[in-house]
């Protein structure tokens, strides 16, 4: 019995680390239609931040093919999150916008297949993260 209880206080530290560790996100972006610039994969965690400011975590990743191209987020933790994928065709770091405000620049968001007329909504592009890793894909749409 010494033995047992001795392994869990030993094993403790390493399912709380575990546990504090979160889930995988895992982001195939598609449809990239050309060798250019970087994408800038944003994950955001509310309505306030959302399109204004990404976590911390966000990857800018090089385009080096117009293959699908696969980004790994690691550790997000159990919420509601949404992402925004930009191309930064000319890697100033934004997306780049009309004298209208339509968008200038390969983009797409999580959940919706199309870009809405003006800034979609947090809630429409929000997906659930659990206790296991999400996969999705992400097709980026050119105007």
């Amino acid at each position: 019995m010494k033995v047992i209880s001795a392994l869990f206080v030993l094993a403790l530290p390493c399912l709380l680390i575990a546990d504090e560790a979160g889930v995988t996100l895992r982001i195939t972006v598609s449809n990239i239609p050309g060798v250019k610039g970087n994408l800038l994969v944003g994950l955001f965690d509310s309505e306030k931040s959302f399109t204004k400011s990404p976590m911390a975590v966000s990857p800018k990743v090089k385009v080096v093919s117009t293959d699908d191209l696969v980004v790994e987020i690691p550790n997000v933790k159990p919420g509601t999150y949404a992402v925004s994928v930009v191309q930064d065709l000319n890697g100033n770091g934004k997306l780049d916008k009309s004298f209208v405000g339509m968008p200038k620049e390969p983009l797409a968001f999580s959940v919706i297949p199309e870009i809405p007329r003006g800034k979609p909504e947090f809630d429409d592009c929000s997906f659930a993260v659990g206790e296991e890793g999400v996969e999705m894909t992400i097709s980026l749409v050119t105007r």
